[in-house]
């Protein structure tokens, strides 16, 4: 009898297991310049900057090895709309990085869907690391951020965004 109660509870085990692993969370990392991220005006990609693109958001390249997105504000050559960008998604979880040269100031805005809850902060981007958690993996989730012009000249920059995701196994 006690060589059949292991069994069940070895099974019991294998089975705990498999439930904790399909439930369980994964980090998803998006580079600032990828397509799931909306910039308004249009981000300016490599190719597009060779046929004389001019955008509010530009690739820069001033960190060793890395690419970040970045913005001083709003340029004439787009009628000084303000920088903003998007992105949505569903996850419990998002880490925004910033690089060193990041200083400018922004609204920070999340809003679930169809719950419509929303939280907007401002935040100094010169902190380096943004994050959010306990976001309702279960609904839409809208990040937004727009650049907030100030009396002196600052940089915004992204290095990347991770979201934590439900595991799709």
């Amino acid at each position: 009898m006690p060589d059949c109660l292991s069994r069940i509870y070895i099974l019991l085990c294998f089975l705990g297991a498999g439930l904790l692993q399909s439930w369980a969370q994964q980090n998803v990392v998006l580079q600032s310049n990828s397509p799931d991220i909306v910039y308004s005006p249009a981000l300016c990609n490599t190719s597009a900057i060779d046929t004389g693109c001019v955008s509010a958001w530009q690739l820069v390249n001033d960190v060793p090895g890395t690419t970040v997105v970045a913005t001083n504000g709003p340029i004439s050559q787009t009628d000084y709309t303000i920088p903003q960008l998007f992105l949505s998604f569903r996850g419990s979880a998002l880490y925004l990085r910033t690089s060193p040269f990041s200083n400018a100031s922004v609204n920070f805005s999340l809003t679930a869907s169809p719950s419509e809850l929303t939280i907007t902060r401002e935040v100094n981007t010169s902190i380096e690391n943004i994050f959010a958690v306990d976001i309702p993996e279960t609904q839409t989730t809208t990040l937004g951020i727009t650049y907030l012009p100030g009396v002196s000249s600052a940089r915004f920059d992204i290095e990347f965004i991770t979201l934590t995701v439900a595991n799709s196994r």
